[in-house]
C-alpha cells in the first residue's frame, strides 16, 4: 500500500480553505457589490464570470492536489496545480508592483504562495 504523500495533502486542504475563504469571504465583499454596481453589464458580468474562474481554478486544485497525494500515478495532476498556484502568485505580485498596488490590500498573492509552497514541497518529496 502506498503512503499519503503529506505536503500535496496539505496543499490539498490549503487550496480547498483558499476556494471556501473566495466564495464566502470575496462572495460577500467582492461578488454582491460588483452586482450591484453601476458597472455595464458586458463589463460586470465578466468580472463576475472571472471570479467564478477563480472559484473553480481552486477547486480543481484541490482535488488535482487530493489525488496526486493519494495517487502517486497522479502526479502530473499535482505538477497541473502546481503550476497554476505559482502562475496565480506571480500575475498578483506582477499585477501589484505595476499598478504600485498593497499587498496588505491585494493579499490574494499570500494564498498562492502557501499552496505553490506546500505543492512544490509535495512534489520534490513524492
Amino acid at each position: 500500500m502506498t503512503s499519503v504523500n503529506p505536503w500535496l495533502f496539505v496543499a490539498s486542504l490549503a487550496a480547498l480553505a483558499a476556494c471556501v475563504t473566495h466564495l464566502l469571504l470575496g462572495g460577500r465583499a467582492f461578488a454582491r457589490p460588483l452586482l450591484g454596481s453601476d458597472l455595464r453589464s458586458p463589463v460586470k458580468h465578466t468580472h463576475y464570470y472571472c471570479w467564478h474562474l477563480v472559484t473553480a481554478a481552486l477547486a480543481l486544485m484541490a482535488v488535482a492536489f487530493a489525488w496526486a497525494a493519494a495517487a502517486p500515478e497522479a502526479r502530473e495532476a499535482a505538477m497541473l496545480g502546481a503550476a497554476m498556484a505559482v502562475a496565480f502568485l506571480i500575475v498578483n505580485v506582477v499585477q501589484n508592483i505595476a499598478l504600485r498596488l498593497s499587498f496588505a490590500k491585494h493579499p490574494q498573492g499570500g494564498f498562492f504562495a502557501i499552496i505553490s509552497a506546500l505543492a512544490l514541497m509535495g512534489l520534490a518529496h513524492g
